[in-house]
């Protein structure tokens, strides 16, 4: 089974950006527009990480991360968060989620693909060691 890689952010400038990103590295991506969107694909599909936005219409990426995150189905997905919001307070709020880093935008695009090969890295060598 290969890695899939959800994108969610309500930009589709960002979300193509980030597919051509994914797809250079040979990483399959998925796109959502909004949070309630993502929870379908999430259910359906399964994806080994998450890419998130923080500010989107509907329901913002906290929301949409405290839905995942108690979910006994859904609650060890990897989640990146990949925001413009750069306060503190939102910062700690995604540390205290538990996600497993958190890039700024305008996004450096080599960070950003080392970010995501070494989590879908972990990912697979901590599900091999179950």
């Amino acid at each position: 089974m290969s890695d899939k890689v959800l994108i969610i952010d309500d930009s589709l400038t960002n979300n193509v950006l980030l597919e051509n990103v994914l797809k250079s590295a040979n990483i399959e991506s998925l796109v959502a527009y909004n949070g309630k969107e993502a929870l379908k694909i999430v259910e359906k599909e399964k994806p080994s990480l998450i890419l998130l936005d923080i500010m989107m219409p509907e329901m913002d990426g906290f929301m949409f991360l405290e839905k995942i995150k108690n979910n006994d189905l859904t609650k060890n997905i990897s989640v990146i968060i990949i925001t413009a919001k750069d306060d503190e307070e939102s910062i700690y709020k995604a540390q205290k989620t538990g996600v497993q880093d958190f890039i700024l935008k305008p996004i450096d695009i080599k960070m950003f693909l080392e970010s995501v090969t070494k989590q879908l890295a972990f990912n697979k060598h901590f599900v091999n060691k179950l």
